[in-house]
C-alpha cells in the first residue's frame, strides 16, 4: 500500500498544512489573487456613471440671476370687470394669458407649464406642473387660482401677482388651465363669492410701485449716515446666542448694511412675507449672501425675529 509506505510521501499533506497555515497560504495565494482580481473587475464594470465619478458636476448659476424684479408701476384706477364674463374662458383671454405667462411665469414654470423653468432647480418646493390636475394648493377652479394670484402661497416661491389687473389675471388663469383638460368648473355662486371677496365689479385703486432693487438702493443711500451708530448694537448682538442669530451670521454678508436698511425701511412692520420677498429679490444688494434663498420657512422666521430684536435694541 503506497499511502502506508514511508518511502512515498503524499504530494499534499493536509495535516501538515493545517499545522502550518503560512504554507497553506503559499499554496493558495495565486488562486486568491485571481479570484480577487475577477471580483474587482466585475465590481468596476457594473458601476454606474455616478459611481465612476465620470459625470461633470452641475454648477447652478447664482439664483439671483433668475429673480425677476417687480416692474415700475404708476398708481392707477382699475375699471370694474364683469366676473360672470371674464370668469369663463374665451380665445381672447387665453391669448392675453399666454403673453402674460411668458413674461411672468415661464422662468419658474417653464415655457410649456411643466414646472421646469430656469429657476426651478433652485426652488423648494418645486414650481407646479400645470399639466397635472391634482395637488393644487388652493385648488384649480378659476376662483381658487385667482386667490393664489392675489395672495401668493406662503412658504413657496409663488409670489402675489396683485399688481396685474383683474382682467389680466383672468387671462392668465384661463391660459394656465388650458394646459390640462378636466379642471373643476366654478359654479355661479363661486364666481359671485369671488366678486364679493375682492370687490371686482367695483373697480380698484392700484398703488404705485418701484422695483425692489431700485427701492433698496434708495434706502441704502439714505441710511449710510446711520451705519456708524448701529455698529455698537452689532457688538452686543454678536454675543447673543439664539437660533435666529446662528442663521443670520451664516447667511449675512454685510451685517451693518442689513440692520441699517431694515431699521430705516421698517420691514418688520410689513411682515415676514414682504421681508422674504425683498431679500430674495436681490440678496447681495440687501447685505446677504446668495445662499440666503435656500433658507426654510422656519429659518426665515427665526432670522426675521432676530433682526427685529436687534433693531429694537437700537431704537430704544
Amino acid at each position: 500500500m503506497i499511502e502506508h509506505n514511508p518511502k512515498y510521501k503524499a504530494e499534499m499533506d493536509w495535516n501538515d498544512l493545517l499545522k502550518k497555515p503560512a504554507k497553506l497560504f503559499g499554496y493558495s495565494y495565486f488562486y486568491f489573487v485571481v479570484i480577487l482580481g475577477a471580483l474587482g473587475y466585475l465590481y468596476i464594470s457594473n458601476l454606474t456613471n455616478i459611481g465612476k465619478n465620470s459625470i461633470t458636476p452641475a454648477v447652478l448659476s447664482d439664483s439671483i440671476a433668475f429673480v425677476q424684479d417687480i416692474p415700475m408701476q404708476n398708481a392707477r384706477v382699475i375699471p370694474p370687470v364683469d366676473v360672470m364674463k371674464v370668469g369663463i374662458s374665451s380665445t381672447e383671454l387665453v391669448v392675453k394669458g399666454k403673453e402674460l405667462f411668458k413674461a411672468n411665469c415661464s422662468s419658474c414654470h417653464g415655457d410649456n407649464g411643466q414646472g421646469d423653468g430656469p429657476t426651478a432647480p433652485t426652488l423648494n418646493p418645486k414650481p407646479r406642473n400645470f399639466h397635472l390636475l391634482d395637488g393644487w394648493k388652493n385648488g384649480s377652479k378659476v376662483s381658487q387660482i385667482y386667490k393664489t394670484l392675489q395672495e401668493g402661497i406662503t412658504g413657496s416661491g409663488m409670489a402675489s401677482y396683485n399688481y396685474l389687473s383683474p382682467e389680466d389675471r383672468f387671462g392668465l388663469i384661463h391660459y394656465v388651465r388650458s394646459f390640462a383638460a378636466g379642471h373643476p368648473v366654478d359654479s355661479t355662486e363661486d364666481l359671485k363669492q369671488l366678486d364679493v371677496a375682492y370687490q371686482l365689479s367695483k373697480g380698484m385703486n392700484i398703488a404705485g410701485q418701484i422695483p425692489v432693487k431700485k427701492a433698496m438702493q434708495i434706502i441704502v443711500n439714505q441710511t449710510k449716515v446711520s451705519e456708524v451708530k448701529i455698529s455698537d448694537e452689532l457688538k452686543l448682538s454678536l454675543a447673543e446666542e439664539s437660533p435666529g442669530a446662528d442663521i443670520f451670521w451664516r447667511v449675512v454678508r454685510n451685517a451693518s448694511k442689513v440692520f441699517t436698511g431694515f431699521s430705516n425701511s421698517r420691514y418688520h412692520q410689513v411682515g415676514i412675507d414682504q421681508f422674504v420677498k425683498t431679500v430674495t429679490a436681490d440678496p447681495i444688494q440687501f447685505g446677504f449672501k446668495a445662499n440666503v434663498v435656500q433658507l426654510s420657512s422656519e429659518e426665515w422666521h427665526q432670522m426675521h425675529k432676530y433682526i427685529v430684536t436687534v433693531v429694537g435694541l437700537k431704537e430704544k
